[in-house]
């Protein structure tokens, strides 16, 4: 029997109408697009589809369940015999309609019921009552590593780390590890293909295995959790443990997976 009570803000109707607000003006840009060639027409594709995906991901942070419509999905469709103005204009459509949802939505936060501030999505106090609060995330040299970074500090709320967040100039690289490993409650470390081998596969950097072991000997393996890319290589360790798999240059198709740890480590209640 389909649940027909309506959705219930598990945050502040403030806090949800900046978050939406933001995915609208971003929406916006999308549409103003100029697109000449099918480079530009892949492109607008791929940071579509990163909309989408991070749009659904808020809705289910923002609300108990989400007030989308039953329609939302990608709307990468492949439009085969158009010309790519044709395509241009199917694709902008798609990203109109959900503009046009976002806005409905946005207009009538004052209709939707807040939890009570017992039941919010907030960081589990059990957490915030330790020193140990910090996300730490992982990475190599790809850049993808933010896109994650301001879905834990500016969707999640919570406080993230970082080797370099903090200048190492002057500190002894073991200290610093030191210091990320004592402060953080859970880890992200992301496995990107960045350093070729012999027989042209591709591996993570080696600070970033290095960094996998450390925090999984600290926090263990429910809470250190590994973010393997498409087509980088895992390493022999890795075996038998649970990861998160996301397609290439794609780190938030995690973003759901990531919520439902945090959920289940009662880091977010």
């Amino acid at each position: 029997m389909a649940d027909n009570t309506p959705s219930k803000l598990r945050v502040s109707k403030a806090k949800a109408s900046e978050k939406i607000r933001s995915r609208i003006d971003i929406g916006k840009k999308l549409l103003e697009t100029q697109i000449s060639s099918e480079e530009d027409y892949t492109t607008l594709e791929r940071e579509t589809e990163k909309w989408t995906d991070y749009n659904k991901t808020l809705f289910k942070t923002l609300f108990d369940k989400s007030p989308l419509s039953d329609w939302h999905g990608s709307i990468l469709a492949v439009l085969t015999g158009q010309s790519l103005y044709e395509e241009t204009i199917s694709h902008k459509r798609g990203i109109s309609r959900w503009i046009n949802d976002l806005e409905s939505i946005y207009e009538q936060l004052e209709i939707y019921e807040e939890l009570p501030s017992n039941t919010q999505q907030t960081v589990s106090k059990n957490t915030m009552n330790n020193e140990n609060k910090k996300i730490f995330i992982g990475h190599g040299r790809s850049h993808i590593w933010r896109e994650l970074k301001d879905f834990i500090v500016e969707i999640l709320g919570l406080e993230y780390d970082e080797f370099n967040r903090i200048s190492p100039a002057g500190k002894a690289t073991s200290n610093r590890l030191k210091e990320m490993l004592e402060e953080s409650c859970m880890a992200f470390l992301i496995m990107t293909g960045e350093d070729e081998q012999a027989d042209g596969s591709l591996r993570a950097r080696d600070n970033v295995i290095h960094e996998v072991g450390l925090f999984q000997g600290k926090l263990g393996f429910e809470r250190a959790i590994i973010l393997l890319e498409e087509g980088c290589e895992d390493f022999s360790n890795i075996h038998g443990i649970t990861y998160i798999p996301f397609p290439k240059g794609k780190i938030e198709a995690t973003f759901g997976g990531i919520l439902k740890v945090l959920k289940r480590e009662s880091i977010l209640e």
